[in-house]
């Protein structure tokens, strides 16, 4: 299932930040969980725990990672990309003698086909762990802001679609909308800015 510091059942949602892996080891003992962008370094994973890591994905056919996170955060479009993307990482875990089906996906959202086919992830993947939306480039897509009606929307149907598929949902995030995802019942929080580690206290 879906890492602890993912937790759907969790009543207070966990918080992941997001950046580059050179600030993970410095800012890690502070979060639940740590998003990277790009490679990961040999040991990260080790040197950040109890932390759980996620490596970013572009996509689908991004490059799989040589050293084991313990999950990935895919930018998805439909469950079709999770369900290609969960056949990758089978054949990717046996070839480096991985546990199997120990990686997870967690599939985000920031486009408005992916808001539209947010009922196609449910059943995607054993291995799909938690659907999210990005709204700050779904907002940008959109030429929206951030809490226009449209995205209010969109964030109903993911958090719908989560529920629908058993998984956690996650939104990613500034710091002053945190309170509304966590009334809204996202169990993951995913920021850019370490000064969401106060607005995300309850």
């Amino acid at each position: 299932m879906i890492p602890a510091a993912c937790d759907a059942r969790s009543r207070t949602p966990r918080l992941a930040l997001r950046g580059r892996a050179e600030e993970a080891v410095r800012l890690a003992d502070r979060v639940d969980a740590w998003v990277i962008e790009g490679p990961l370094p040999p040991g990260l994973r080790d040197r950040i725990e109890p932390t759980r890591l996620i490596l970013a994905l572009d996509g689908a056919g991004a490059p799989l990672p040589a050293e084991r996170p313990d999950a990935v955060l895919l930018a998805a479009r439909t469950g079709r990309d999770v369900a290609a993307l969960g056949a990758r990482l089978a054949v990717h875990e046996a070839e480096r003698g991985w546990p199997d089906g120990r990686l997870r996906i967690l599939a985000e959202i920031r486009d408005p086909l992916g808001v539209l086919e947010a009922r196609s992830f449910v059943g995607a993947s054993p291995r799909f762990d938690g659907l999210g939306l990005d709204e700050a480039a779904l907002a940008g897509a959109l030429a929206a802001e951030a809490a226009g009606e449209t995205l209010a929307q969109a964030r109903a149907l993911v958090r719908l679609a989560a529920a629908a598929a058993g998984v956690t949902a996650f939104a990613t995030l500034r710091p002053d909308e945190i309170a509304g995802a966590r009334r809204d019942g996202f169990g993951l929080l995913i920021t850019r800015d370490p000064a969401a580690l106060s607005a995300a206290s309850p």
